[in-house]
């Protein structure tokens, strides 16, 4: 299989990847940064805190995901781990 036909070396899908993915994660973390907002606070103010604060958790983890990701020993732990919860959902599928 030439290089360019590899799935590692496909731009647009790892583009796409990372997109749903950020997405995914954001959509995961809204419920725990809505709980932390301030009800007594006026509405639209709020809605800026929330807003504000879900960008930001969003992008420090993503920031620590790109850490770990240039850590070589981290990704073989979540490599294992990954693995384990695939193999794990096939035995029970």
């Amino acid at each position: 299989m030439s290089n360019s036909n590899r799935i590692t070396e496909n731009r647009n899908l790892i583009h796409d990847l990372a997109v749903a993915q950020a997405s995914f994660l954001l959509a995961n973390l809204a419920p725990a940064v809505s709980a932390s907002i301030d009800r007594s606070l006026p509405t639209e103010v709020q809605r800026d805190r929330y807003c504000a604060d879900l960008s930001k958790l969003t992008g420090k983890v993503i920031g620590v995901m790109n850490d770990l990701a240039a850590n070589e020993q981290a990704m073989e732990n979540i490599l294992t781990m990954g693995l384990k919860i695939t193999e794990q959902r096939a035995m029970a599928g």
